[in-house]
């Protein structure tokens, strides 16, 4: 039979590490969430993106073409905002550095029928971009 005093001396140490892991998976479970939440308003800008790029192929106003770079700029920048905040060991980073990337080529696009059609865009700029 156990007695009390070696009892206690497993009490203590079990209990300290329940509230340990309950800790850490309380800190981790928003972070998570926030991630996510911050995916999908990159998801939504990129979306709304293609809506206005598809209605400037086919309607050719200017309005669609700077509207689509707007939103997949703002798309852009929420990845590469996600991407510096959570770093490379959150296990999506390369999922959201793929989306940035694609999102990177489509504004590469956008600027290239802006060209070809003559259509002056107030921004060119492509922050979160490197090529």
């Amino acid at each position: 039979m156990i007695g009390p005093g070696i009892m206690h001396l497993f009490w203590k140490p079990l209990l300290l590490a329940l509230l340990s892991m309950a800790a850490l998976a309380a800190c981790s479970a928003p972070r998570t969430v926030i991630v996510q939440e911050s995916v999908q308003v990159g998801d939504r800008q990129r979306e709304w993106a293609l809506v206005y790029f598809l209605s400037w192929r086919k309607e050719h106003d200017p309005r669609y073409l700077e509207l689509s770079r707007r939103h997949m700029s703002d798309a852009v920048k929420s990845y590469f905002e996600i991407q510096v905040t959570i770093g490379h060991s959150y296990p999506d980073f390369y999922d959201i550095d793929k989306r940035r990337l694609q999102g990177c080529d489509f504004l590469r696009r956008i600027d290239n029928d802006a060209d070809r059609y003559g259509v002056s865009l107030t921004s060119r700029a492509r922050s979160g971009c490197f090529n």
